[in-house]
């Protein structure tokens, strides 16, 4: 019995004896680990705030924008008159310009340009007037071809403009005249879209009520 209580008290303090220098190494790893983790998250988070830091507003941009777009309509269908008269537009003509201004709704317009005829300036007058601004009014093309090539890059500007005019205007920014017999009518829409590199791009698209084309 004597005997088996210390080789008990033997084991027992051999074991207390090694617990100590046990915890101290794994304290010791645990140390590290946390360390490193540490470095990891410490690391993470100067990426992160680069990161942030590049992403706020007022950030210089890495490149400008190298595009601005012209959208050219003709004006909605107006009341009969006689050539070179002013006429308002019909019950089909407000209605069609109530669509344009549902159409544009979320487009950033900078600028929209109209002739002097009531029939122009009353297609643009639902829109939305983003800056608070009026449309332009400009009747002969090329004075309106400047003013778009003024235009600043990334800008987005709306040309209501008539069935002779369109056509002029259109080969003016894309440097191609339109197919012969192309019509040039009231649900219609042309997206021109200009580069930097002195390239153009056209699109053609349908807004409002069909209008038939006569043949």
């Amino acid at each position: 019995m004597a005997t088996q209580a210390r080789s008990n008290a033997d084991s027992s303090s051999r074991s207390t004896a090694w617990r100590p220098r046990w915890t101290a190494a794994r304290r010791v790893r645990q140390a590290a680990g946390m360390r490193r983790a540490l470095g990891s998250l410490l690391c993470l988070l100067v990426v992160a705030s680069g990161g942030i830091a590049a992403a706020e507003p007022g950030a210089k941009p890495a490149s400008p924008i190298g595009v601005k777009t012209v959208i050219v309509v003709r004006h909605a269908e107006a009341e009969a008159t006689q050539p070179g008269g002013d006429p308002a537009l019909t019950a089909d003509g407000r209605a069609r310009a109530l669509e344009l201004a549902r159409v544009l709704g979320d487009s950033p317009l900078r600028s929209v340009y109209t002739t002097h005829y009531q029939r122009n300036r009353l297609t643009a007058e639902p829109l939305p007037r983003h800056a608070g601004e009026k449309p332009t009014v400009i009747d002969d093309v090329p004075s309106l071809l400047r003013a778009l090539r003024a235009e600043p890059w990334g800008a987005t500007a709306l040309v209501v403009g008539h069935s002779n005019t369109v056509p002029e205007l259109l080969r003016g920014l894309t440097g191609q005249a339109l197919p012969d017999g192309e019509p040039i009518i009231f649900d219609r829409m042309w997206i021109v879209t200009l580069a930097r590199d002195g390239t153009a791009s056209l699109l053609r698209l349908h807004y409002g009520a069909p209008v038939g084309v006569s043949k």
